[in-house]
């Protein structure tokens, strides 16, 4: 009896051993097929991030084909994982109703013609996300992913369509029109320029980044590091999901990078530009009583302040905003803006940014001032 008393402890610490080797590690998991893979990094960096939805108990498929549709949806997370979100979606008859994440699809849309917008200052009819659906669209058809002589008005991207595994030179197209608001910022160009000059990048003569594609989307996003360093780029491969999950990791290092540097460099006109963006996401956090994402904006005392105004801007369009660094405090940000509508007449917000290391943004409201 007493032997068989010490043979089950035995066993059980022995279980016990086994667990704290094995068991612990595949807990922390997201997935429970990427344990050595050698993406596993990056998978479980987006895991953390929410970007990938992971409870340890499902498997990730890293070797698998990424599909087009769950390649753009996970854009957008990617993007309001730094930013949130900057707009409300709106439905998009181009796009079929039946794809069960049409509607993160139509929420990158609107995401990327906001941050488009706050970059050139005016609002035009080029779409970039648009776009990107429209020369998928054309890639389905068998065409190539460049603007034609003549658009089809009744274009339709379906959702066979969507579910087919993207090619990279898909995905080069796909973040190129991504990047267009950074890509603007780099050229000197008018703003009521830029529609004429994305639309007819693929046209222009330049020499190739790499030496298996005259594509000139993988060469333009190339700065970005995102397809690494070769310089071969295998255009007409499949995507897997681990090699898009490294694309999309280092997106987001670069959209953490761009934001911050953004709010916090020398420039006004950029902190302008991050203000803008800033603002628009915190007054749609707010107007959604997002809590997660208000705590990012607001602390509780700005907060109730900006909850005590008689008006409260939404920030849906281009709002004349200035900025200052504070003489007395070179680490604050002074951004006033000058607001006007017909039911609230005329006034004025006196936003107050200090820099905060925990904030995607770099900076985080430090006060708000209403004056009428």
């Amino acid at each position: 009896m007493i032997f068989k008393r010490i043979l089950f402890c035995f066993l059980m610490l022995l279980l016990v051993a086994q667990n704290a080797l094995t068991g612990s590690a595949s807990a922390q998991s997201p997935y429970m097929d990427i344990r050595g893979h050698w993406a596993q990094d990056d998978i479980e960096y987006l895991a953390n991030l929410g970007i990938l939805k992971g409870d340890g108990r499902q498997s990730f498929y890293p070797d698998k084909h990424i599909s087009r549709g769950e390649a753009i949806a996970l854009l957008n997370r990617v993007f309001e994982s730094v930013y949130g979100p900057l707009a409300k979606p709106e439905r998009k008859g181009n796009l079929d109703y039946r794809y069960n994440s049409r509607w993160e699809i139509e929420q990158l849309l609107a995401n990327l013609r906001a941050l488009y917008r706050i970059e050139t200052g005016i609002v035009t009819d080029y779409d970039p996300g648009d776009r990107m659906l429209y020369y998928l669209y054309l890639a389905e058809s068998g065409k190539l992913m460049r603007k034609p002589e003549k658009d089809n008005p009744e274009w339709w991207l379906s959702s066979t369509a969507l579910q087919r595994p993207l090619t990279r030179e898909e995905a080069s197209m796909v973040l190129f029109h991504m990047m267009t608001p950074q890509k603007f910022r780099g050229i000197n160009i008018k703003p009521e320029d830029a529609k004429s000059y994305f639309t007819s990048f693929y046209e222009w003569k330049q020499d190739s980044y790499y030496r298996d594609t005259y594509s000139p989307y993988a060469t333009a996003i190339s700065e970005y590091g995102l397809f690494g360093a070769s310089d071969e780029f295998n255009p007409y491969e499949y995507m897997t999901r681990a090699q898009y999950a490294v694309v999309l990791t280092r997106l987001h290092s670069f959209y953490e990078r761009d934001v911050v540097n953004q709010f916090t460099g020398p420039s006004n006109a950029r902190h302008v530009k991050a203000a803008q963006a800033y603002l628009a996401a915190a007054s749609l956090a707010y107007e959604k009583n997002d809590q997660a994402r208000l705590s990012k904006f607001f602390d509780s005392s700005i907060l109730k302040k900006w909850s005590d105004f008689p008006f409260k801007p939404k920030h849906t369009e281009h709002i004349n905003l200035t900025a200052r660094i504070d003489e007395g405090n070179k680490k604050k940000l002074i951004v006033v803006g000058q607001y006007k509508d017909n039911a609230n007449g005329t006034y004025q917000i006196e936003y107050v940014f200090e820099e905060d290391k925990y904030s995607p943004f770099g900076r985080k409201l430090a006060n708000v001032i209403y004056k009428q």
